[in-house]
């Protein structure tokens, strides 16, 4: 029996959703307050452990119908030149019997996923709301909420990203999110396949893709920038023109010739966050992008996150306090999250310095191995 009876999730994406799923699994009701009026974004990838804590949510096999399982073989990972001649295989991630095939999959399919098994486990989700106030009290915590409502939960999970306004209530003197001195850009685009999965590496910054179902092929590119600055849409389209026009890949050029005006193109700014102190504090705590944030060097944002709500759902199962609970939490998620924080900021560090790729590989390899221990 867990040792709280309600929760109130602030955050209605991959870290919120899947931390109602894993709390109502324990027989804890949730409800979910989003501000999105629906799901967005471009494509990730799952691996690792965190596979495990997809299965463990109940979705796994769903995302890998939905979604493009990457099994053994595949190139996605590999690293190639401009000219797309081959650099070096991906870095070798640990296997462990039982372990389960990583899956990229749209963004918004996945979320999507997590809603409807959230909901049918009795989760109540209120989209375009937010908390207004939040009383912690010995007993719990009082909430009033943009729709108008107030009710009392044992339990508090902050979840709302990398921008949280639960971590800022918490800890109004805590850091900010520091910016990595590098831009993301992604390209959510369809048609006929491309062949030549993989990673390119240019002058003027890298990028990868791999294909999804439905015809869409997902096109991460990470460019330097030394500085923060604004960049429009007009700019995020000459900067990701420019990119695709320093290569001579066949696969590259394929890209470009599809490249139109109008393309959805989303660019960000590669920001971090890693609270050193405690995530909680009264019956709040803190997990995914709302404590520690990442760059996508490692393509573990995601995975951290699910299994954030996962063991956070199985300390609260076994303790008696919510503060056991918190702490629990603490020792098993600290050091986890903290290696992919570091590394994924090192690796930018060495790729903004123009690193042989032997040096990322590796210290993804050292990450990996330690990250194939379970969670």
């Amino acid at each position: 029996m867990a040792c709280v009876s309600t929760a109130l999730v602030v955050g209605g994406g991959i870290a919120g959703l899947s931390a109602a799923i894993a709390l109502s699994q324990t027989g804890v009701h949730c409800d979910v307050v989003e501000l999105a009026e629906a799901p967005g974004g471009a494509s990730l990838a799952l691996s690792g452990r965190a596979t495990e804590a997809l299965d463990e949510l109940g979705v796994y096999d769903e995302c890998c119908a939905r979604g493009t399982p990457f099994h053994p073989g595949t190139t996605a990972a590999d690293q190639l030149d401009a000219a797309g001649r081959l650099i070096s295989r991906g870095p070798t991630r640990p296997r462990w019997p039982g372990a389960k095939t990583p899956v990229g999959i749209h963004r918004p399919v996945l979320l999507t996923i997590l809603e409807e098994a959230a909901r049918r486990l009795g989760v109540e989700i209120r989209r375009g709301v937010t908390t207004l106030t939040a009383d912690d009290r010995d007993d719990g915590v009082l909430v009033t909420t943009t729709d108008g409502r107030e009710a009392r939960y044992d339990l508090v999970v902050g979840a709302d990203g990398i921008g949280s306004r639960t971590r800022a209530r918490l800890f109004p003197d805590g850091p900010e999110p520091a910016y990595a001195g590098q831009y993301s850009l992604r390209w959510m685009t369809s048609g006929p396949p491309i062949e030549g999965e993989g990673w390119y590496l240019g002058p003027v910054g890298r990028l990868g893709f791999y294909h999804l179902p439905g015809g869409l092929i997902y096109v991460p590119a990470v460019v330097a920038i030394p500085e923060r600055v604004h960049l429009t849409d007009e700019d995020v389209h000459a900067l990701f023109t420019r990119l695709l026009d320093s290569y001579t890949a066949p696969a590259v050029v394929e890209m470009r010739r599809r490249l139109t005006p109008d393309a959805d193109l989303i660019g960000r700014p590669f920001e971090w966050i890693l609270l050193s102190s405690a995530w909680h504090r009264g019956r709040t705590i803190l997990i995914g992008d709302a404590a520690h944030a990442t760059t996508a060097h490692m393509g573990m944002g995601g995975g951290m996150a699910i299994e954030d709500a996962v063991v956070l759902a199985r300390c609260v199962s076994a303790a008696t306090t919510v503060a056991e609970a918190f702490d629990t939490f603490m020792d098993r998620r600290r050091a986890r999250v903290t290696t992919v924080v570091e590394t994924s900021v090192e690796l930018s560090r060495l790729e903004r310095e123009g690193a042989p790729a032997s040096a990322n590989v590796e210290l993804l390899s050292t990450a990996f191995q330690t990250l194939g221990r379970p969670y």
